[in-house]
């Protein structure tokens, strides 16, 4: 057996078996942590079927925030799911194989606009991701693998359709065999592919809103010492984007990440970020993030953001004399 048959033939079914069997793990794994864990026991029946959507159509809480990078995403979702599963060449390998499947297809002038729109909307992707610098930073290698891999077959379906790269050799004579590995590279991908949150440790503050939006309780937080600690699981993320548009920061946004230990962390949940507390300057109690108070202080810089809840009711009385419109003038005055 040579490699071009290896690769259309028993790798192609393992593929498809690590899909299948992965796919109901994860599942499983999903219903097994909203079960478990979810706050709001109604919400979580009604949401967590809605998860399923959400994984496929990008539409969610967040997408107000940005109305028109959302509409792209979901063209290029619809694409990413309509071609591979309506375009006429793949049910015929599915009408000629042991199942003898079929089902109405596209008209390939469809195929192939919805092709390339796709591939131009990653493009867009890839340069949006290169060229706007808050994203660059919180970008990783990751981020623009997923973009290629999943662009990929797409690429080499639209070359081998219309014998765009038949010129060269070596492409022209295995691009059938390039186009089945790149189509299971990306399913085996997606197998791995999780959609979680991050928080942007640039602008994230630490004040938990996030966690007290969160409807499944995915997102927590804790104060260890002089932290507050963040921890997430992604088994019980629902892609609602409520942490997104909640953020007063904008620090939160769902991102996918290739993982193949993710798919095996079922229980613990990981630390995603950590922020110093800031102590009472009275009595040394730890009242704050370090951050927040810093981000107050740029535009309400008095004393008064030093000391914690109770020792501010202590000043008060003072607080409010200096505060009031008579101290201020009488300022003005001696001045």
């Amino acid at each position: 057996m040579d490699f071009s048959s290896f690769t259309e033939g028993p790798l192609l079914w393992i593929v498809f078996l690590v899909f299948i069997i992965g796919t109901i793990a994860r599942l499983v794994f999903f219903f097994f942590e909203i079960i478990k864990s979810s706050r709001d026991k109604d919400y979580r029946w009604r949401h967590s079927l809605a998860t399923f959507g959400r994984s496929l159509l990008p539409f969610h809480n967040a997408v107000i925030k940005k109305p028109m990078h959302a509409t792209l995403r979901y063209l290029f979702h619809i694409c990413l799911i309509a071609v591979p599963v309506w375009f006429s060449g793949h049910i015929a390998l599915w009408e000629e194989s042991r199942f003898e499947w079929a089902w109405g297809s596209l008209p390939d002038a469809w195929a192939d606009w919805m092709t390339l729109l796709l591939l131009g909307l990653a493009v867009y992707f890839l340069i949006r991701r290169i060229a706007v610098k808050d994203i660059r930073i919180t970008s990783s290698m990751q981020d623009y693998l997923i973009i290629i891999l999943t662009a990929l077959p797409f690429v080499t379906g639209y070359c081998l359709t219309h014998g765009s790269l038949d010129s060269i050799a070596f492409l022209g004579n295995n691009m059938w065999t390039i186009h089945i590995l790149s189509g299971e590279a990306m399913i085996t991908m997606a197998v791995f592919l999780f959609c979680r949150t991050r928080l942007n440790t640039q602008k994230c503050t630490g004040c938990a809103a996030c966690e007290l939006n969160c409807p499944t309780g995915t997102l927590e937080s804790t104060d260890e010492g002089n932290l507050r600690i963040f921890t997430y699981s992604h088994y019980q993320c629902i892609c609602c984007g409520a942490c997104v548009s909640t953020c007063p920061e904008g620090a939160a946004d769902l991102r996918h990440e290739i993982s193949v230990g993710r798919f095996f962390q079922i229980v613990p949940k990981q630390e995603i970020r950590s922020v110093e507390l800031k102590a009472c300057e009275r009595c040394g109690t730890l009242f704050a993030p370090a951050p927040q108070l810093d981000k107050i202080g740029q535009t309400f810089t008095h004393e008064y953001l030093r000391f914690c809840p109770r020792c501010r009711m202590v000043n008060i009385g003072d607080l409010l004399h200096q505060l009031s419109p008579w101290h201020r003038k009488e300022l003005e005055r001696n001045n």
